[in-house]
């Protein structure tokens, strides 16, 4: 998915709000604006917004000095999402189908998204689960690839979303398929990185890797380009990709091979895109 005019404002909204996460300085903060703002004059449209952002996100690092802006904000999501486990739990124990609402719930994480203006109301979405619109159109094909599916390739979007991730992982594992996970190697925004990972305890059911291994700054979002030759053979080889979030699907929507796409819907370029309304769930299957 390519970078859009409208893509510009977001940019500029998640910088300045990176930049007072990081340093409490209006000075340096306004200098991260100006040079953000040069960037972007000289940017190809015909790139993923990932693609800008890492580069936005370097310059605000660069200047403010700090390497993770959103390191409390990330901290306090996984804290808060661990604490819905005996909740989520039960809600899977409880339905008539177990692998569905693990999968209902994995999209649900994908709220807890500081790298979006939109912002959604967790504990309210799990409350309101049954009457929150799914596009759930790939669900079949998704639930048939998994009857002969040995390896799963799943890429990990968000802190806090990592809690959400086990619980579908954890059904998966049940399946006896042979899993990997893939997080970055550099904090971007609240993108999941192995220590998340392993806060969430996915490596007891997945082996966990860095997609974007020997990059010195990371992308919201796997960008091939970015990527391992290590992650590179997996996404060639895996029987299966489960995608998670929208940087992935920004990034990944052209891959040449079929992908789950598990998503909230929160930016309108997105929507536009799949086809579907700002807000909606979706596990979308693209061949």
């Amino acid at each position: 998915m390519q970078t859009h005019l409208d893509c510009i404002p977001c940019f500029l909204h998640q910088s300045l709000e990176a930049a007072r996460m990081a340093v409490d300085d209006e000075i340096l903060n306004e200098q991260v604006m100006k040079e953000v703002m040069k960037y972007l004059l000289t940017i190809d449209f015909s790139f993923s917004p990932p693609e800008i952002s890492k580069e936005v996100h370097r310059i605000i690092k660069q200047v403010t000095g700090v390497n993770d802006p959103y390191i409390t904000v990330k901290k306090k999501a996984n804290e808060h999402a661990k604490n819905q486990i005996p909740i989520l739990q039960k809600m899977i124990e409880d339905s008539d189908d177990a692998l569905l609402m693990a999968a209902k719930l994995s999209i649900i994480g994908n709220v807890v998204d500081f790298g979006t203006i939109n912002r959604f109301n967790v504990e309210e979405m799990i409350d309101n689960i049954a009457h929150k619109p799914f596009d759930h159109k790939g669900y079949a094909v998704f639930k048939k690839r998994l009857e002969n599916a040995s390896s799963i390739l799943y890429l990990a979007d968000n802190t806090g979303e990592v809690i959400f991730d086990f619980l579908l992982i954890e059904q998966l594992a049940k399946m006896k398929k042979n899993i990997t996970y893939v997080v970055k190697s550099n904090p971007i925004i609240n993108d999941a990185t192995e220590d998340d990972a392993l806060f969430a305890g996915i490596d007891r059911y997945a082996t966990i890797m860095k997609g974007d291994d020997g990059q010195t700054f990371s992308s919201p979002g796997m960008v091939l380009k970015y990527g391992s030759d290590e992650f590179l053979d997996a996404l060639d080889a895996a029987d299966m990709v489960i995608s998670k979030g929208q940087g992935n699907y920004e990034s990944l929507s052209m891959v040449d091979r079929e992908v789950f796409f598990l998503l909230m819907v929160k930016c309108p370029l997105v929507a536009n895109d799949i086809g579907i309304n700002v807000g909606t769930m979706v596990l979308k299957v693209k061949t």
